[in-house]
């Protein structure tokens, strides 16, 4: 499966790339990002589009890959969880099953033979 994950990064890692190429006329022109909050003004020095659409390609990757590694966190504390609750039944299985054995074998009546 990790063979599968690295080809498709691979493959959209290069479209991204081939996407770049294509339209580097377009992505070479620069823009200024500005931020008004009324009483302060943030503002980028100007910028290339194609680092632009490089730096949120990479920041929706990083994204998803912090959501998929809280839900593998998420997994694994379920797995440990329910294999934690599994050794509670099984010993309490084995309880119940030795404390029927032992019942059993009292409440049975003892042949006792007869002495002619």
């Amino acid at each position: 499966m990790r063979f599968v994950k690295v080809i498709f990064s691979t493959v959209i890692v290069l479209l991204g790339i081939v996407f770049i190429i294509e339209n580097l006329d377009v992505l070479k022109h620069a823009v200024r990002l500005k931020l008004d909050l009324y009483f302060i003004t943030f503002q980028s020095p100007d910028i290339h589009l194609w680092i632009l659409v490089l730096f949120t390609f990479f920041l929706g990757v990083g994204t998803a890959s912090l959501y998929g590694l809280y839900e593998l966190y998420q997994q694994r504390r379920t797995i440990r969880q329910l294999r934690h609750n599994l050794e509670i039944l099984a010993k309490e299985l084995k309880q119940a099953g030795a404390s029927a054995q032992a019942s059993a074998a009292s409440s049975e009546p003892q042949i006792v033979p007869r002495s002619e």
